[in-house]
């Protein structure tokens, strides 16, 4: 999280919020080449964001879905602006709230809600499926590495 707090009036974390500026909430990308990596720096700091009443505002400031964000933001773990992991605690109606879509009421528009990281609408609530973790998909790709056969 890092920016200047007066471009951010009405929306900002508080000051004394315990997460600000420190490195191990946004991680720098040199400091890891995957997704588990990535998970291994932030989650001894995720602890800190149990309880905070300031998670959702947290995640109105960052707009980590829109952003692409890799780190620590409201109570989540994010990557390439996907929740990879989140606190037991976390609440959906800490995410933004939902765009009204004409696909709406259907399981294309809970997809459209859940790839924009955003609450699902009522119409759209009774469709909902968690979806892919990111983090599955390099458990995948470790597994499917290919051998050629011997050539005599």
């Amino acid at each position: 999280m890092t920016g200047s707090r007066n471009s951010l009036t009405g929306t900002h974390v508080t000051g004394h919020a315990p997460c600000w500026g420190d490195p191990d909430f946004a991680v720098a990308d040199n400091r890891w080449k995957n997704g588990k990596d990535l998970v291994a720096i932030c989650e001894p700091v995720l602890y800190v964001c149990g309880g905070c009443p300031d998670r959702a505002a947290c995640i109105r400031q960052v707009l980590p879905a829109k952003n692409g964000f890799d780190g620590v933001c409201g109570g989540r773990i994010w990557l390439n602006g996907v929740i990879v992991h989140a606190l037991p605690d976390t609440d959906p109606s800490e995410l933004p709230l939902p765009v009204f879509r004409k696909s709406c009421g259907t399981a294309a528009g809970s997809r459209a809600h859940r790839r924009a990281v955003e609450q699902q609408c009522p119409g759209c609530e009774p469709f909902y499926r968690p979806g892919p973790n990111p983090l599955d998909d390099e458990d995948e790709s470790d597994a499917q590495q290919l051998e050629l056969p011997d050539v005599a």
